[in-house]
């Protein structure tokens, strides 16, 4: 079985074999592969490697490799653009030790909420987007370079009260409720916060108990309850109205929040 999802900056594999593959380079990527159970050779750079449930090797851009897995193993990969992880890792020339370490039953849990938020979340919400790919690089800084970062360790509300980004953050949800059906990114509200990418998903998770995404798609869902019960607006109105790609996205997105269905909640209310 293999699960493949593809986002501006990364690639998240999952293969659980057999799989094999050719000998091939990536020219602008780093990939990691780290295999979940079981064991299976790795070959890089004409040098074979046995690779063993938790050791990850690490493939840096143009380093020809080629591998092939039973029905014994399973892999996880990671293959992320260099400009994007040198960017987050505040590294202009980001060098990673061939072998690292990982928790198999860690890495399956993390997997499995990565892909899984990626394959359930509007494919043109930007915001999700980039809100698992901070998770992603968040995660391979600190496991690939011991990194762990300011605001890792303490909490968000003294990181905001020290440098006075509380007010910036009013301008923010002032940001977010004006623009709630358009297409906002992470960018677009860090540059207000005034604070980086990576600290600003936290700050603002710590401040009001949701990622910027689940703020955004509260907004919009509660917009959505308020013209189900007001309007007669078709439900594919209602979605393109609320900045969902389909209809087909916002009801998902609809009876996972509220548990009913558009057309049940419009008709409950109206009885």
């Amino acid at each position: 079985m293999i699960v493949q999802i593809t986002t501006p900056r990364m690639e998240l594999w999952r293969i659980d074999g057999p799989f094999s593959n050719v000998p091939h380079i990536h020219e602008e990527d780093f990939q990691i592969t780290v295999p979940l159970y079981g064991s299976f050779e790795f070959i890089q750079e004409n040098r074979s490697y046995r690779l063993a449930e938790g050791s990850g090797l690490v493939q840096h851009p143009c380093e020809r490799h080629v591998f092939e897995i039973n029905e014994q193993a399973g892999v996880a990969i990671f293959k992320v653009r260099q400009s994007g992880l040198q960017t987050f890792a505040r590294s202009e020339s980001l060098e990673l030790d061939l072998w690292q370490q990982f928790d198999p039953s860690q890495l399956t849990g993390h997997f499995r909420q990565w892909i899984g938020a990626l394959m359930t979340s509007d494919p043109n919400n930007r915001l999700a987007q980039d809100e698992t790919e901070e998770q992603v690089f968040t995660y391979l800084c600190d496991a690939l370079t011991g990194n762990h970062r300011a605001g890792s360790g303490s909490s968000a509300q003294a990181y905001i009260a020290a440098t006075g980004a509380d007010a910036y953050m009013v301008q923010v949800l002032d940001f977010m409720h004006a623009h709630y059906t358009d297409a906002i990114t992470i960018e677009d509200l860090a540059s207000i916060a005034k604070q980086s990418r990576f600290h600003f998903i936290r700050s603002f998770k710590s401040s009001f108990g949701v990622t910027p995404y689940q703020y955004v798609l509260r907004l919009r869902i509660d917009e959505a309850k308020r013209l189900l019960t007001v309007s007669d607006r078709s439900i594919t109105d209602i979605a393109m109205r609320l900045g969902f790609s389909s209809g087909s996205a916002f009801y998902r997105a609809f009876v996972k929040s509220v548990g009913v269905t558009p057309e049940y909640y419009r008709m409950d209310r109206r009885v």
